[in-house]
């Protein structure tokens, strides 16, 4: 067996940490902006988090950097039960210190924002002008929203990003969010949902879900009005469809085969298509609203590119079957920022990709064989209907011929599927998080 000997630098001087804000002083030369690592990490949700803990249990010597601009683990998992005030979910439920995996995996973590990336020299540069040097990097960026491709005024996309966030991101998104739900005193709330690849496909469906709850719940004579471009909900779509002609019938509006196509704050008119089943056209039509939550497009994390890595559609071209860099054999792309497999963009799926991605790198740094077409990630996903009651899907994985094959299987609609949500949920951010 080979082994590699490992060097490791001190990224730590000192930890403190003050409330929910973690600073980590990292001790430099001097006179020498240049560090070094074995395995960098840019991104620490749920995808990097995984990974480095995965990789620190195989090889607890490895050396590990993460590196991530954001001071605490803030959670889109269950957080539409937050804005809503569903099954007692607290702020703290959703918001961590990064803390505890530190100290839990002993890696090394720079609270700085990655401005570029050399793939050629295997440089990372730093928003406090220090370079890291790395010889594998693994990114798990996440996603970006592209307003230009249903905005096209640059005023106009700032204004929808304040007044009708999307909610893909945590953080200041939900807090906005959570406000104009709460001050909601009556008429129209629009979700508008994406054409193509988002971030977790059920959530803008279970949003609509248990926003309606509120309303009904709170006695608001309100609509909630889903536009769509699909012929149905992306994920769990008969169950969806169920919920909302039964639990919602007086309260949620859903609108298939409908694009959005402009917002005017002033007048509060949204105009969209619709197609026509008579005409077999689509149709222009305007909609009033009191509050709207715009869902853009997605694409990958702007690192991609910076890093000038081939991409499909917005996200980050993979060597099959494997997580590396069509670009480059050093650089793994993982989680919602990765575009060459039909996986969903969930918390879970991210978990259990890096698992596999760090099983993989490993096997490498033991000059080791490693079968990614037997070691398939596997899915599952929760989303709440009512306050008590939740649907879940789960996704398997096979190779057959050469083709990724994928099996679902959705539940009922059911109490024992919410607790076992919430089971999940402070399972798997317990092991990453601490």
């Amino acid at each position: 067996m080979f082994r590699r000997d490992f060097f490791k630098f001190s990224m730590f001087s000192t930890i403190a940490l003050n409330f929910n804000n973690l600073q980590a002083n990292t001790s430099f030369n001097k006179n020498n902006n240049y560090l070094k690592t074995t395995i960098a990490i840019c991104g620490a949700g749920f995808a990097g988090l995984s990974c480095v803990k995965r990789l620190k249990e195989l090889k607890p010597n490895l050396d590990i950097t993460l590196i991530e601009q954001n001071n605490s683990f803030s959670s889109c998992p269950f957080s539409n039960q937050w804005l809503t005030n569903i099954s007692n979910i607290s702020y703290e439920d959703l918001n961590f210190s990064y803390y505890n995996s530190i100290n839990r995996y002993n890696y090394n973590f720079i609270n700085e924002k990655v401005i570029n990336i050399d793939k050629d020299k295997k440089l990372l540069y730093m928003s406090n002008n220090k370079i890291l040097k790395y010889e594998y990097l693994i990114l798990s960026t996440g996603i970006d929203y592209d307003y230009e491709k249903i905005l096209k005024d640059n005023e106009k996309i700032k204004q929808c990003k304040f007044k009708a966030p999307a909610g893909l991101k945590p953080g200041s998104e939900h807090l906005a969010l959570k406000k104009m739900i709460q001050n909601f005193k009556g008429g129209n709330f629009i979700i508008s949902i994406p054409s193509g690849a988002y971030k977790c496909p059920p959530a803008p469906y279970e949003r609509a879900c248990l926003i309606a709850q509120y309303f009904k719940s709170n006695k608001i004579k309100a609509k909630v009005i889903v536009l769509d471009p699909r012929e149905k909900p992306a994920s769990k779509p008969n169950k969806f469809l169920n919920a909302f002609n039964t639990y919602y019938k007086d309260y949620i509006n859903y609108k298939p085969y409908t694009n959005f196509k402009d917002i005017d704050f002033e007048k509060k008119e949204i105009t969209f298509e619709s197609f026509d089943m008579l005409e077999l056209d689509y149709k222009t039509k305007k909609l009033s609203f009191e509050e709207a939550n715009i869902i853009p497009p997605n694409k990958a994390n702007k690192l991609i590119q910076l890093a000038k890595l081939e991409t499909n559609n917005g996200f980050a071209k993979l060597q099959e079957p494997t997580f590396r860099s069509i670009s480059s054999p050093y650089i793994y792309v993982v989680g919602d920022a990765q575009g060459q497999y039909p996986f969903p963009k969930s918390a879970q799926m991210a978990n259990s990709c890096a698992y596999v991605l760090s099983e993989e790198l490993i096997s490498r740094l033991d000059n080791k064989t490693f079968d990614y077409k037997s070691n398939l990630p596997g899915n599952v996903c929760y989303s709440m209907i009512s306050k008590t009651k939740a649907v879940s899907i789960m996704h398997e994985y096979s190779y057959k011929n050469d083709k990724l094959k994928v099996k679902a299987e959705v539940s009922n609609i059911s109490k024992e599927v919410a607790q076992t949500a919430k089971a999940w949920y402070f399972g798997l951010t317990e092991d990453i998080l601490g």
